[in-house]
């Protein structure tokens, strides 16, 4: 598959496409679709939790409006189909609510991990030719907003910063966006690109790779039917949501996809996750092998019920045999060791 800075579309080799759909594994869905389908079969269960600083929920109707209106707003500030938008943000709501309102109308979210500095948000937005760059005004101490007035110096086609907190700076408040959409949204077809992937490489500068709706749509329910994701599942999101790991291995999007329930962790450690586990009844989670060893020694001692824990993925490096032996007795769960490639 290729890709051109400036080019709507990746091109599948013809073949490729053909034989995928013949046998079943593109079956022509797109993001936007997959959220609408959710929200009509079970308006009312609830989809999203954001747990950080005050608990809020999003049932999956309200998700579906909330990115239709955040769709409206994106396309109200000219925003268009194959735009390319670089998103950094936290585990916040937010977050799952900016992708699927690109998704809605076909813009591309680039994907930009919290802790990326001036040389990769740089990389990106130049590279992409990104028209508008999605922040927090805060996170771990650093302060966004600094970084996106300088992204805006450097780069003349960066139309808009959005922000998400309570001090925008010189930038948009990312909650005066969102407006009531004039009519149904031209979206992406399946083919189409959806967004730009960050690379699990640790050389050089993260490559971006193009996932279209039919490919990547795949790895979601490919994964739901490994892990046995149902609506019953609650995953809790620990590691960055950007990452392809915990955003499709099943990940958040593949509970989103089984009509699930996902949690979004504002930290890994296992005085964040644990409460968090005990408290939402996490049933699913997905971890790196060092978070894994640290929360197997936190669980030996930890207070919190983590009974309802029934899945542990680890994936993303080398895990030892004898820490991997240690997680089951430990968490009282499941281990599943995962591999793949973005």
């Amino acid at each position: 598959m290729t890709l051109t800075p400036g080019v709507d579309s990746p091109t599948w080799p013809a073949e490729f496409a053909e034989r995928y759909r013949a046998a079943g594994y593109w079956r022509g869905e797109t993001f936007g679709s997959m959220l609408r389908e959710r929200a009509a079969a079970h308006p009312d269960r609830i989809a999203l939790i954001d747990p950080a600083p005050e608990r809020r929920t999003w049932t999956y109707r309200e998700l579906d409006q909330r990115a239709d209106r955040m769709a409206a707003g994106f396309l109200a500030r000219g925003i268009r189909k194959g735009d390319r938008v670089v998103v950094q943000l936290p585990n916040i709501g937010e977050f799952v609510e900016v992708v699927f309102a690109l998704f809605r109308i076909g813009a591309l979210p680039v994907y930009a991990l919290p802790a990326h500095r001036e040389t990769e948000i740089a990389h990106f937005c130049s590279f992409t030719e990104a028209v508008a760059y999605v922040v927090p005004d805060r996170h771990a101490g650093f302060d966004h907003r600094d970084l996106a007035s300088l992204m805006r110096k450097q780069n003349p086609g960066l139309k808009h910063v959005f922000v998400a907190g309570d001090d925008p700076g010189e930038h948009t408040p990312l909650s005066e966006v969102p407006c009531e959409p004039a009519g149904p949204f031209d979206g992406p077809a399946p083919h189409e690109l959806a967004f730009l992937q960050l690379s699990g490489g640790t050389t050089g500068l993260n490559k971006l790779i193009p996932r279209t709706h039919d490919d990547y749509m795949y790895s979601l329910w490919g994964s739901n039917e490994i892990c046995g994701v149902d609506g019953a599942t609650r995953f809790l999101v620990v590691l960055p949501a950007a990452h392809n790991f915990p955003m499709s291995s099943p990940g958040w999007l593949g509970a989103l996809y089984a009509g699930g329930t996902v949690v979004l962790a504002p930290r890994p450690d296992p005085a964040t996750a644990f409460p968090l586990i005990e408290r939402e009844r996490i049933t699913m989670t997905a971890m790196v092998p060092p978070l894994a060893l640290v929360w197997t020694d936190a669980a030996e001692a930890t207070a919190h019920d983590l009974s309802s824990l029934e899945l542990a993925l680890v994936g993303g490096a080398k895990y030892s045999e004898s820490a991997a032996r240690r997680l089951e007795p430990a968490l009282g769960c499941k281990l599943m060791q995962v591999f793949g490639m973005a």
